[in-house]
């Protein structure tokens, strides 16, 4: 079986950690529903590799499809790595991080490496949580292509897995936290509409609502959203406002019913009304 050196390092272990939170609040903040791609791709088979390379290249290089001839090290050396994949116990997160790195460097293909390398990640992550199949991992990560490069450079082989596997986690985090603030954003904004449409067509006439929300309002719906469980005191440091502040916008909140608080105050969470 293939093996790789490597280690987790701790900042992996962190940012697997908030990965995966991130994840539970887009799953939470997103409608349910079954993610389809165009093609039925299994990431676990390496025919379904070198069919996507031939997608994807086809008509730029007359290997498209196939590996390199001059050396016959990489058919076995991707059949090792494969077996690998298919039998590792490593977390998803890591895993889809080592297969990566190690297609980039065995190199297998005259040209699209690095492309076929980011998209199997994507592939292998979308099988794990299938949220993360409409995600734009794959731009984030050729924003920072100079980086990306300059880690795959990187100077000797455990280090060098070790700085990839952080990087791409890196990447991956900062994307899912603005998939996030987006949805956080949109749901703020669809519920002051729908506050306004409900109040137009009930002819209702309750001064104390204003709408749009006020800056201090927003901030606050979007980090209740983000975080139920966030205290009057970590919300007065991130605002910079004072906890007296905190409680009047919140106050005003649930007197518009946009929020509400569940169980009680000392354990209980805060939930944002759709």
């Amino acid at each position: 079986m293939f093996t790789s050196s490597y280690q987790i390092s701790a900042e992996a272990i962190t940012l697997v950690s908030e990965i995966s939170e991130q994840i539970g609040i887009l799953e939470t903040l997103s409608a349910p529903n079954l993610v389809n791609h165009e093609e039925s791709i299994d990431p676990f088979l390496e025919d379904e590799l070198l069919r996507a390379h031939r997608n994807m290249v086809d008509g730029l290089s007359e290997r498209a499809g196939h590996y390199l001839q001059n050396d016959p090290r990489i058919k076995l050396h991707m059949a090792m790595l494969f077996d690998w994949l298919n039998h590792t116990d490593e977390h998803p997160l890591v895993r889809s991080c080592i297969f990566h790195y190690n297609l980039t460097s065995i190199h297998p293909f005259s040209e699209g490496n690095e492309r076929l390398g980011l998209y199997w990640q994507t592939l292998l992550l979308a099988q794990w949580r299938p949220i993360l199949a409409g995600i734009p991992f794959e731009t984030v990560v050729t924003e920072r292509q100079e980086e990306y490069r300059r880690v795959l450079a990187y100077f000797g082989e455990n280090a060098k897995i070790t700085h990839f596997i952080e990087f791409i986690l890196r990447c991956l985090l900062d994307t899912i936290v603005k998939e996030v603030k987006n949805k956080v954003e949109n749901k703020v904004k669809n519920k002051s509409r729908g506050k306004v449409q409900e109040k137009s067509a009930e002819n209702a006439a309750d001064e104390d609502f204003e709408t749009p929300l006020s800056k201090s309002e927003q901030r606050i719906v979007k980090l209740l959203a983000a975080e139920p469980r966030i205290t009057i005191g970590t919300l007065s440091r991130r605002l910079q406002l004072s906890e007296a502040g905190v409680n009047k916008v919140l106050a005003a909140l649930r007197k518009k019913n946009i929020i509400e608080r569940v169980g009680a105050n000392k354990n209980g969470s805060w939930k944002v009304n759709t």
